[in-house]
């Protein structure tokens, strides 16, 4: 749940993204303006999960991979930008490989080069947007932020659960 003001003055959900991302790119947005973004552990939701794309899907890969590029590059800070994107650089290449090499999956492996490519392209048309969004930022940084790259861990260091993972957030 979310106030409407609070709905309409992050944006909203970003429809240019059309699936994946949009959900943690509007709440990052709402803790950039000082909001505050709950869990409710006890709640219950019933989501139908994976309903527009199968996980199988390279779709999804490629719109896991550019919207969540293009969500790094509207929400993060301006000092931190340059280095968490040139770790993404070698980290998404890096995953790609292991897609292919590893898993034998030429679909994903194919669909991360295509999403590099697509958040090259359209990057630019989130300019105006990063600025509004680092306009509104009344802190510098969100509490529930990681120190490290989940990329890397996941990827490199084999912590394929949250609970591997070492103060992320808490």
């Amino acid at each position: 749940m979310v106030r409407s003001s609070d709905y309409w003055a992050a944006g909203g959900l970003d429809g240019r993204f059309f699936a994946h991302n949009e959900e943690i790119d509007f709440c990052w947005r709402l803790r950039i303006q000082g909001r505050k973004v709950y869990c409710l552990p006890d709640s219950q939701v019933y989501h139908v999960g994976g309903g527009t794309l199968p996980k199988s899907n390279p779709m999804k890969t490629f719109l896991n991979f550019r919207n969540n590029l293009t969500m790094l590059y509207k929400c993060l800070p301006e000092q931190d930008l340059r280095h968490v994107m040139r770790w993404r650089w070698f980290l998404d290449y890096l995953a790609a490989w292991e897609m292919l090499l590893l898993k034998r999956n030429l679909g994903d492996f194919k669909a991360v080069y295509r999403a590099r490519r697509a958040f090259s392209r359209w990057r630019s048309d989130f300019k105006a947007d990063r600025k509004k969004i680092q306009d509104s930022r009344v802190a510098d940084g969100s509490p529930e932020r990681c120190s490290f790259s989940l990329l890397w861990q996941y990827y490199v260091k084999g912590r394929k659960t949250f609970s591997k993972l070492s103060n992320c957030g808490q």
